[in-house]
């Protein structure tokens, strides 16, 4: 008992199994080349062949419904990876992105390296 709590939080292991590392907000900034304005969004998720992102997502028990928009700015956006990590699994070819805004256009970028 308590070994999950000795592991970290649920976004911290998930992290941990892809290898991705914690990175600022900042640090993700430069490297992407996006200017220090820029406010990050949060999290989507991106149909890779389709090019086109999850607008919107509902699960019952006997379905799954998935709607794709054309653009960044039709996306869900989530705060937390855990959370468009988890349903990022339920959508074939999709992975998640880091959707910031830099006043005159939105920026994605992977942040699972796949």
């Amino acid at each position: 008992m308590g070994q999950a709590k000795n592991r970290g939080s649920k976004e911290q292991r998930i992290a941990d199994a892809l290898g991705l590392k914690r990175v600022s907000l900042s640090d993700l900034k430069i490297r992407l080349g996006l200017p220090e304005n820029a406010s990050f969004l949060g999290y989507g998720i991106h149909n890779v062949e389709k090019d086109e992102f999850l607008s919107r997502f509902e699960e019952t028990a006997d379905a799954i419904m998935r709607t794709w928009g054309k653009t960044p700015e039709l996306a869900i956006s989530y705060a937390e990876f855990d959370d468009a990590y988890t349903v990022s699994r339920k959508c074939k070819e999709a992975i998640v992105v880091g959707m910031f805004d830099t006043g005159t256009q939105i920026y994605v970028a992977s942040v699972t390296g796949d």
